[in-house]
């Protein structure tokens, strides 16, 4: 079955830009390669993933080109992610995508400002759908939109010369079990607030109590307890001040950093290199509120290029968290400024 080629018909904008728009369409480009950055650092190409990929790609192309932007049916879009291997139902296949695209556009929005800001462009790039009137001729058409980046509250410091720049991910899968507490954000007021403060004093107290009341045992009937009796309430007595402390290390540490490498117990078995992070974010009124998510911040090594992921600083960078390369981690080991999203070389 044949669909056609992508060469755009009705809904193609063909033409050289005037020369007044040349300034625009650079604004644009900066922007699409924004985006496409953004795209690639995805752990994994999903098949949404590779529809707003294509898409820029096109957009880009077009652009470089001295060409308008242009709206593309579902029979061209699918064309264009599908390397021309197009199923029997395109229109049903993009629009079972395009629902995942959207999800993922919702969770990837501060991802893209980020990056289009940290590129230096005002504006940052969306894909979007236009719904048809319906009927013969008037199907939804696919493309992207361009939208203005929010201001910050802080001016981003210029990049030096080998430090990396940090890009923000929000998609990450959370541990079924948590799902929906962190998924969209856990924001410190109200009830949520309430239970994070009654699972960090209360789990001190009731390991206290506990390991007091294995003391008292201990202590004041040592002579009666069989020595095999002893041994079993020290070791539970460890057991219970083991687990203790590994489940609230992390509540203190999270206090203390505002951000540290997430437990996995929060994390889905598939994603690597995550953090929990306690952030003030901005609400409806105008103040400010402490939001706990779990992000994953990465980079690109500016000596080799490939990515960098934050972990653990371990005994050599105790108390922080650093950047290391996936593949020279011992030598491409690089600074993390949560304020600035910058890092410094380290060696």
């Amino acid at each position: 079955m044949s669909h056609g080629n992508l060469s755009l018909k009705s809904k193609d904008i063909e033409g050289v830009r005037s020369p007044h728009e040349d300034s625009c369409a650079s604004n644009e480009q900066l922007a699409l390669k924004a985006f496409l950055g953004f795209i690639k650092r995805q752990e994994r190409e999903t098949r949404a993933v590779r529809v707003a990929k294509a898409l820029a790609e096109d957009c880009l192309q077009r652009l470089a080109d001295g060409k308008k932007l242009a709206m593309y049916n579902s029979i061209q879009v699918t064309e264009m992610a599908t390397d021309g291997v197009v199923p029997e139902k395109p229109t049903a296949w993009l629009a079972k995508v395009w629902d995942d695209l959207e999800k993922r556009l919702n969770q990837w929005e501060l991802g893209l400002q980020d990056t289009a800001r940290q590129a230096g462009s005002a504006i940052y790039a969306r894909p979007r759908k236009s719904q048809g009137a319906g009927g013969a001729g008037n199907s939804s058409s696919f493309g992207l939109v361009f939208l203005p980046v929010p201001e910050t509250e802080t001016d981003q410091p210029a990049s030096a010369p080998g430090s990396i720049t940090y890009f923000r991910d929000l998609t990450l899968k959370p541990a079924f079990w948590i799902k929906p507490l962190v998924h969209a954000g856990f924001a410190l007021k109200g009830w949520r607030r309430a239970a994070f403060v009654t699972y960090g004093l209360g789990g001190m107290a009731a390991v206290g109590v506990v390991l007091a009341g294995l003391w008292v045992v201990v202590t004041t009937g040592w002579s009666s307890i069989p020595v095999a009796g002893i041994a079993s309430l020290i070791m539970l007595g460890a057991m219970v001040g083991g687990i203790g402390y590994a489940l609230l290390r992390p509540f203190w540490r999270l206090i203390d950093w505002r951000i540290i490498m997430a437990p996995d117990i929060l994390v889905a078995i598939r994603e690597r290199c995550v953090q929990l992070e306690a952030g003030k974010e901005p609400t409806e009124g105008g103040n400010h509120v402490r939001v706990i998510r779990l992000v994953r911040y990465s980079g690109d090594c500016p000596i080799c290029g490939e990515k960098v992921h934050l972990q653990d600083g371990g005994r050599e960078f105790p108390e922080r968290l650093v950047g290391r390369c996936d593949e020279h981690p011992a030598e491409h080991v690089f600074s993390f400024d949560r304020h600035s999203r910058m890092g410094r070389p380290l060696r």
